[in-house]
This record gives structure tokens, C-alpha cells and sequence, in this order.
């Protein structure tokens, strides 16, 4: 997968393994997996409860009553670290990214979860032959998945340290201040990853991934997906203007600035204290090197669908979430001038993905988190066969952005962002 690219064919069966392949396993099981790899045989494991997830499974759990994340990852990106370990360089896979990037943002006091080193090294000596030993901080085990024919399937198993907090997505008066510290924290974290760059920066970073905003023209492999016309055709639009804007006038390529980006910083992997400021940040499956305005414009578009933005108010939502980021970060004249449009890219992605995966597993509800409220947004922001009508939204939404990017006076360290 570190190697795959659009022009090879992968990027559809990806999509389609990972739902083949995505973990299938019981409570029970993973509470072996972690007394074989993570803790002592005596201990006392409680599984508190699954979590959300959208190709792996996601657990709470206590260890001797200590709470840590546990991640059961899809077959995908398992056998990823299984190759990249069989050609000698486990530095290359996308796991190890992840444990990098996180590592690297908690050194530098940026709350995450950090990968736990396992206890045990398993072996066949020990009758375990259904681990693995890898060098990097994960324990690989043979366990079920989705699909029978593909069961068992040697999955990776990480024990990660666990955020205090709550989901953002969980609060159902949510303040918009709440969003604008949601953007300086953002801020903050990409400008810790500023000092992770050149050759600190792992290879699988610079892989192909379908969610990274730059593969937006890639979208034209599953919009066949979308049984709704005016719905398909509403991302036909914003894939057409993506390419002629961004990547046929070679502004992306000239004007936008790179760097890593988490790719995915939404209310489901934001988490916020008892005063709703953010306590942290998980969940670093989409994170590559690209250009640094998507992690903004991601984050922008799931702001507009949080529970604030859901109540008519998307559009003052992203506002505040950008000026949040911007106390931190200053946007370029480019990004700036884009932001409407990747917005839109983002929300085409997580609505036309979600079809095609909701096809594929309809018993998983979760996909649809995001893909429902995706097709609303982004009708309220491209939606519609009139283009003069659509123009003068997004003119009302860039001055919008522009006042939110007006210098307030608020430093960027502390305090509530004035938000009015």
C-alpha cells in the first residue's frame, strides 16, 4: 500500500479490501491478544466498551485499571508492515508513521495517544504461533475478519496510551468558542510538525491515499456509486472545477505549501475537557505528507457539521474554526482564495466514499456518520444547477473567512477566541 498509486489500479481494490479485511473480532479475543502481548498473565483486562471506527476496531480498555486505547488495524494496513518488514524496513510502512507521529507530537506536549512498547515478545517456543515480532512498537496476531474467506488474517494489534477526554461529537451544546480553540489546536500541531520535516519524515508519508484531498480528481472511480443523479453530478462539478482550478493551472503545485497533515480532524477524533476546550487529538490513519491548507479545509468542512453547524449555522462554524487556526498559522494569498473549494473537495470525498463503503457493509452505521450530513453541507455550498446562485454563496462565504482571518488581538497560546 506504502507504494500504491492512483495510475496501478490499487486505489479501488484498497478501498474494497479494507472492507473485506476490516477486523471482525470479540471482545474475548482482544483481551488475549493484550494479556499475550501487553500485560502480565495475572492482570486484570476490562474491555470498557468498542469504539467507532471506520475500516478497524477501536477498544477501551483497562489494564489494572490504567485505561489505553486499543487498535485492531484492517488487513490492509497490516500487511503493509508485514512486507515492509519482510523487505527489511518497517520505517516505510504507514503504522510506523503513525507511532512517529505521534511520538513526535507528544515530546512536544501535544496531547495524542503514544504506542505502547509490548511486554512479551512472542514465539513459537512459547506456543504462540499465531504472533509476530516486529521492530516497532505493535504486536501482530492471527484473527478474524470480516470476510470469511479471508479469516483468519494476521492483523496488527496496537496498545496506545489513552487521551482523557470526550469525543466533540458527544457534546450536544456545543460553543462555538469551542471550535475556535479546535483551530488553534490544530495550529499548534502543525506547527510541531514543521520540525519533522526533510529526512525525519517517514516514507510512507509521501504514499497515495484516496482521502488525501490532492487524489480529489481520483473521486471519478466511484462516483458510478452514487444512485442519486443530482448528487453525482454535484461531485462531477466540484471534481471538475478541483482539476481546472488546482491542478491544470498548476496553482496547487507552485503556491501551496506542504507538510505532514493528520488528514482527518473531526468531532469524532477530537477530544474536549469538561469545558469544552480540546484536551486532544487521535487517530492518525489518514495522516500523509500534502499540502498543508487540507488539514485545514478537512477540519473546516466537519466543523460545518458538528452539532453547532448543523443548527443552520455551517457556514459560522468553519468561520470560527478558521480563526482559531489562523491565531496560530497565516494562511498564503493561495490557500486563502481555495479554501471554498477544498472545502467542497473534502465533502464530496466523505460522501462519496461513504456510498461506495455503505454498499459494501450496510450493516455498519458508522459510515454513514459523516456521508449524510456530507451530502447536506455540500448542497448548501455547491448544490444546485444555477451557477450564478452558487457563485454568490461562495462570494458571501469568502468575506465570510476573510473577517475571520482579521487580526483580533487574541494571543494564540491561551484565553477564548473572540468569536463575534
Amino acid at each position: 500500500m506504502a507504494s500504491s498509486t492512483a495510475a496501478d489500479g490499487n486505489t479501488s481494490s484498497d478501498e474494497v479490501m479494507r472492507k473485506l479485511l476490516k477486523p471482525d473480532t470479540t471482545p474475548e479475543q482482544v483481551v488475549e491478544v493484550i494479556r499475550k502481548s501487553y500485560a502480565k498473565e495475572d492482570a486484570v483486562i476490562t474491555i470498557k466498551r468498542e469504539l467507532d471506527s471506520y475500516d478497524d476496531k477501536n477498544y477501551w480498555v483497562t489494564i489494572d485499571g490504567t485505561d489505553y486505547l486499543a487498535k485492531v488495524h484492517n488487513g490492509v494496513e497490516s500487511k503493509d508492515l508485514l512486507d515492509c518488514s519482510t523487505a527489511g524496513d518497517v520505517t516505510t510502512s504507514v503504522i510506523y508513521l503513525q507511532n512517529a507521529m505521534m511520538n513526535h507530537l507528544a515530546e512536544r506536549g501535544v496531547a495524542t495517544s503514544e504506542p505502547q512498547t509490548p511486554t512479551t515478545t512472542p514465539s513459537a517456543d512459547d506456543g504462540n504461533t499465531d504472533a509476530v515480532k516486529l521492530d516497532t512498537p505493535t504486536s501482530v496476531h492471527k484473527l478474524p475478519v470480516v470476510s470469511s474467506a479471508h479469516s483468519p488474517c494476521l492483523l496488527v494489534v496496537r496498545l496506545m496510551s489513552w487521551v482523557p477526554g470526550r469525543p466533540m461529537e458527544s457534546v450536544k451544546l456545543l460553543p462555538l468558542e469551542s471550535l475556535a480553540d479546535a483551530g488553534r489546536f490544530l495550529g499548534k500541531m502543525q506547527r510541531a510538525f514543521e520540525s519533522m520535516q526533510g529526512g525525519d519524515v517517514p516514507t510512507a508519508a509521501k504514499r497515495y491515499h484516496q482521502w488525501d484531498g490532492k487524489n480529489t480528481k481520483d473521486l471519478s472511480n466511484f462516483v458510478s456509486y452514487i444512485t442519486d443523479d443530482a448528487k453525482r453530478q454535484m461531485v462531477e462539478s466540484v471534481v471538475k472545477a478541483f482539476t481546472k482550478e488546482l491542478i491544470e493551472s498548476k496553482v496547487a503545485e507552485t503556491s501551496f505549501p506542504t507538510a505532514l497533515i493528520h488528514g482527518d480532524f473531526n468531532d469524532a477524533n477530537i477530544l474536549v475537557n469538561d469545558d469544552l476546550m480540546v484536551s486532544g487529538v487521535i487517530d492518525f490513519g489518514d495522516s500523509v505528507e500534502s499540502w498543508r491548507v487540507l488539514d485545514l479545509s478537512v477540519a473546516m468542512a466537519y466543523a460545518m457539521m458538528t452539532v453547532y453547524g448543523k443548527k443552520q449555522r455551517a457556514i459560522s462554524a468553519a468561520a470560527a474554526f478558521l480563526r482559531g487556526y489562523n491565531s496560530v498559522v497565516t494562511l498564503t494569498k493561495e490557500e486563502r482564495q481555495h479554501l471554498v473549494l477544498l472545502i467542497a473537495c473534502r465533502l464530496s470525498c466523505s460522501a462519496t466514499l461513504g456510498a461506495y463503503s455503505y454498499q459494501q457493509t450496510p450493516e455498519n452505521e458508522y459510515l454513514l456518520l459523516h456521508a449524510v450530513p456530507a451530502w447536506n453541507t455540500l448542497d448548501l455550498i455547491w448544490g444546485g444547477n444555477d451557477e450564478t446562485q452558487r457563485a454568490k454563496v461562495q462570494v458571501a462565504m469568502d468575506r465570510i473567512f476573510d473577517l475571520a482571518c482579521a487580526k483580533t488581538g487574541t494571543a494564540a497560546d491561551g484565553g477564548v477566541i473572540d468569536c463575534s
